[in-house]
């Protein structure tokens, strides 16, 4: 089985970059070179970077009467509403007026380090969903991960917070007219997973994030 070594570039070139780019699509001709320094034949391959490259997710929830509650957004994404024209292979059974999705945003090149991160997730919490929370009170859930590692360098890295006793303001989102749109739901954590297994919630940082917070919550014997 013949592993990496290197990869030698022979061709690179963006193919389109906006004036405020949120995404870089490059484009590259590539030959592997191995450890045993053979060298592939030359091939195509093309994939996006995001603005600020990574992501992160919080995953919002308050324990009430031993029940956890799990905040997520209805929002709405131009990107799914126009899969109602597309020939399929298999047909989508609703048109997406809405989708279930995660508070999360995107990295900004001033977010560097831990701290970068966790002031970004503070941030996002309080644009999204109108919390105020303090930095020593998110935890992580493990391991980041990549959402679609053959087209897009971004990971994305997942956080929650116990928002029980946070303050509340309004959320006041990005600015941007759908995230207008957005509304904060809170779901029963075992009905919210419920929701992912039957394709209601279709967001893989929900059910990835919710499954593993309720890993921790039942370790610590808050959850039986």
């Amino acid at each position: 089985m013949k592993e990496i070594k290197s990869l030698k570039v022979l061709q690179h070139r963006i193919c389109r970059e906006f004036e405020n780019p949120f995404f870089v699509h490059h484009k590259y001709t590539l030959c592997n070179i191995y450890t045993d320094n053979t060298v592939s034949r030359e091939y195509n391959i093309e994939f996006f970077d995001r603005k600020g490259y990574d992501c992160v997710a919080v995953i919002p929830y308050y324990v009430e009467d031993s029940n956890v509650y799990v905040g997520i957004l209805k929002a709405f994404r131009p990107t799914i509403y126009f899969r109602k024209d597309y020939d399929l292979p298999l047909k989508d059974k609703r048109i997406y007026t809405y989708v279930y999705e995660s508070v999360a945003g995107s990295l900004e090149k001033s977010d560097k380090g831990k701290d970068g991160v966790l002031n970004r997730v503070v941030e996002e919490l309080k644009e999204e969903a109108g919390f105020i929370v303090e930095k020593e009170e998110i935890f992580s859930l493990g391991g980041s991960f990549f959402p679609s590692h053959g087209q897009s360098t971004e990971k994305i890295y997942l956080f929650a917070v116990d928002v029980s006793d946070a303050r509340k303001v309004e959320a006041k989102g990005d600015g941007s007219v759908n995230e207008e749109l957005n509304t904060l739901c809170f779901f029963e954590l075992n009905k919210l997973l419920d929701m992912c297994f039957q394709g209601i919630v279709e967001d893989p940082k929900i059910e990835i994030g919710v499954g593993r917070l309720k890993c921790l919550l039942t370790e610590k014997g808050m959850l039986s």
